[in-house]
C-alpha cells in the first residue's frame, strides 16, 4: 500500500507540479525532421513574421486548442521525459481522464524501457501528430520588435516562405471552421487574407495539411 501511495505520489508530482508547461512551450523548436524553426511565445506559435496561429494550453489536462482567422483545432500535447521534444496530436476527444489514461500507460512503459536498458521510443509526424525539437539555447534567436521568426529558420530555408513551408511539413490533422462566412463567399479581410496566402504551398500546420496554417484537404470549402 505504501509503495502504490508513493508511485502515485511521484507520478503526480512530476505530472502537474514539477514543471510550468507554459514557460517550457516558449521558446525556438524545429519540426522533426525538417529544417523549419518555428518560434512559439506565450500566446503564438509563429511559423514566419506573418503566418501564426494563437493558442491556449490547460496544464491539468495536458490539452491544447488552437485558431488561425475563423478556425479552430484542439488536441493533447506531451513532453519528453527530457522536456526536448513536444509532441502534439490533435483530436477533439480528449479530455483530463483520458490524457491521464494515455499518460499512465506511456510513464510505465518508459519506466519498463530505462529498467531493461532500451531508449525511449522514437515519436514520428504523423496523421494528426506534429513533432518538435527543442533547439538548443545558443541556436535560437530572440524575437524583437514583435517579429518572432527565427533568423536561423529563415537562413536556412532561404527566406520566409519557405520556411513556413518546411515547419508546415511536419503538421497534419484536422481543424474545423467554427464561424459562418456572412457574406456568404468566403470573404476575408485583407490582413486575414494576406495571412493565410502567405501561408499558401505548405502542407500542413498543426493541425491539418491545407497549405494555410491548418491544412488544406480537411478545410471546409
Amino acid at each position: 500500500m505504501l509503495l502504490v501511495a508513493v508511485t502515485i505520489g511521484l507520478f503526480s508530482w512530476d505530472r502537474w507540479l514539477r514543471y510550468d508547461d507554459a514557460a517550457e512551450f516558449q521558446g525556438s523548436w524545429q519540426a522533426h525532421g525538417t529544417d523549419g524553426v518555428v518560434v512559439i511565445d506565450g500566446e503564438r506559435i509563429n511559423l514566419t513574421d506573418d503566418v501564426a496561429y494563437s493558442y491556449r494550453i490547460d496544464p491539468m489536462a495536458k490539452t491544447i486548442s488552437f485558431t488561425f482567422g475563423t478556425l479552430e483545432g484542439q488536441g493533447r500535447y506531451r513532453f519528453s521525459l527530457d522536456r526536448s521534444q513536444l509532441v502534439i496530436t490533435e483530436g477533439a476527444g480528449y479530455s483530463w481522464i483520458s490524457t491521464l489514461v494515455d499518460d499512465v500507460g506511456w510513464m510505465a512503459d518508459q519506466l519498463v524501457r530505462f529498467v531493461q536498458g532500451r531508449p525511449q521510443a522514437e515519436v514520428l509526424p504523423g496523421d494528426g501528430v506534429t513533432v518538435f525539437d527543442r533547439l538548443p539555447s545558443d541556436g535560437a534567436v530572440a524575437a524583437q520588435g514583435g517579429k518572432t521568426l527565427s533568423q536561423e529558420g529563415r537562413a536556412a530555408d532561404g527566406d520566409a516562405g519557405r520556411s513556413a513551408v518546411d515547419a508546415d511539413s511536419a503538421f497534419d490533422g484536422s481543424v474545423d471552421e467554427r464561424a459562418d462566412d456572412p457574406a456568404g463567399d468566403g470573404a476575408q479581410g485583407p490582413a486575414e487574407t494576406g495571412a493565410a496566402n502567405s501561408a499558401q504551398g505548405a502542407s500542413g500546420i498543426v493541425g491539418a495539411s491545407s497549405q494555410a496554417a491548418f491544412g488544406e484537404a480537411d478545410l471546409p470549402v
